[in-house]
């Protein structure tokens, strides 16, 4: 029997359990990641990222509300090309991110000249905001 792309991802949910680490902590929410899956969990609501958004996604929330240096988000990059400019990707990958993060208060801030920094807004009227928009898109 051919096993198609479907049925391998089946068969790896089965044989694992998905297992969700506690963490990043993030004052006002509930956060929990799979690594191996690329999933966050955030207030119960799941997101998947790529590989690079994942990485970059975390090394923010490991280090919210403090400034990251494009040097060291660089370093979370997986280029497919030799060519590709490190900047300019990563500009990419952030446009990617931040509309995933918006309905749960959260948004990424960009340092003219230096990098990022993940900054949460209210979290209470986050999580009302986070909820309707996923049971809008249910």
């Amino acid at each position: 029997m051919q096993m198609t792309k479907r049925n391998s991802i089946q068969g790896k949910c089965k044989g694992d359990a998905l297992r969700l680490a506690e963490g990043p902590h993030l004052a006002g929410y509930v956060i929990q990641h799979s690594d191996a899956y690329r999933l966050l969990l955030i207030d119960g609501a799941l997101m998947r990222f790529t590989p690079t958004e994942y990485a970059l996604l975390l090394r923010l929330l490991q280090h919210s509300e403090r400034h990251l240096s494009f040097a060291l988000l660089e370093q979370c990059l997986f280029l497919r090309s030799l060519n590709c400019n490190p900047r300019s990707a990563l500009v990419r990958h952030m446009r990617r991110i931040r509309p995933k993060l918006w309905p749960f208060g959260l948004d990424i801030l960009s340092i003219t000249g230096y990098g990022y920094m993940l900054h949460a807004t209210r979290p209470e009227l986050a999580t009302v905001q986070a909820l309707e928009t996923v049971n809008l898109l249910a």
